[in-house]
C-alpha cells in the first residue's frame, strides 16, 4: 500500500522543522535523543565505570596529515612524525618532569619535599597527553624518557664516580624502564582526560541552550 501524498508531505515537512530546531540548538530533548545514533557500548566492569568512553576531540585535523605513508619502518617513523609535529608537548613537559623526579629521589629524607617532586613529576606526564593530542601515551612516555635523560646527564655530571658501579647501571636502566612506563600511562590519562572535559563542556553548552 503506498503513502498517501499528504502523509508523505507531513512527514518531510516535520523533518525540516527538527533540522531547522536541531540547528538552532532548540530540539527537545526527547526528539534530541531520538535522532542520535545509538552510542557504542562501553567497557564493562570497573574500568568502564571508572573510565567511560569519551570521544576523540572535535574539529582537530588528521594527526598524521602530511605524513608519507611510503617508506620503511613506518610505526618508527609515524611516532618520529608526531613528535616532531608537536615538540613543545613533551620536551616542556619533560623538563618539568625532569625536576618533579630529580625532588623526588634528591630529597628522599624530606618526605614533604619528595611527595611535592613527585606530583609535580607525574603532573607533567598527565600534561604531556593532554597537549599532545595526536598520541597521547606517545607523547607521555616521551616526556618521561626525556626528563629521565635530564636527570640521568645531571647525576653523571655531579658524580661520575658513581656510573663505574654495575649495580648503579643496573638500578639506572631499570629506573628509565618504569619512568617510560609511567609516561605512558600518565600520557593515556592526560589524553582522557581532555577528551572528557571536551565532552562535558559541549553537553553543558547544549543544556544551556535548551534552558
Amino acid at each position: 500500500m503506498s503513502t498517501p501524498p499528504r502523509d508523505s508531505a507531513a512527514s518531510r515537512a516535520e523533518a525540516r522543522r527538527r533540522s531547522r530546531l536541531a540547528a538552532r540548538g532548540d530540539l527537545p530533548e526527547e526528539e534530541e535523543a531520538a535522532s542520535e545514533p545509538p552510542a557504542a557500548s562501553g567497557r564493562g566492569g570497573l574500568l568502564g565505570r571508572l573510565f567511560p568512553p569519551a570521544p576523540e576531540l572535535p574539529n582537530r585535523p588528521p594527526a598524521l596529515a602530511g605524513f608519507d605513508e611510503s617508506g620503511p619502518l613506518r610505526p618508527i617513523r609515524v611516532r618520529a612524525f608526531l613528535l616532531r609535529r608537536n615538540p613543545l608537548a613533551w620536551l616542556g613537559t619533560g623538563l618539568i618532569a625532569a625536576v618533579g623526579f630529580f625532588g623526588s629521589n634528591a630529597f628522599v629524607g624530606q618526605p614533604t619535599i619528595a611527595l611535592i617532586g613527585t606530583f609535580v613529576m607525574f603532573g607533567a606526564l598527565i600534561a604531556a597527553g593532554w597537549f599532545g593530542w595526536q598520541r597521547p601515551a606517545l607523547f607521555g612516555a616521551a616526556a618521561a624518557i626525556f626528563g629521565f635523560l635530564v636527570v640521568v646527564v645531571l647525576a653523571f655530571t655531579l658524580t661520575p664516580e658513581q656510573f663505574g658501579a654495575g649495580e648503579y647501571v643496573t638500578e639506572v636502566a631499570f629506573n628509565g624502564v618504569y619512568q617510560a612506563a609511567l609516561g605512558f600511562l600518565g600520557g593515556w590519562y592526560g589524553g582522557y582526560l581532555r577528551r572528557r572535559q571536551t565532552q562535558l563542556s559541549a553537553d553543558r553548552a547544549r543544556q544551556t541552550r535548551r534552558r
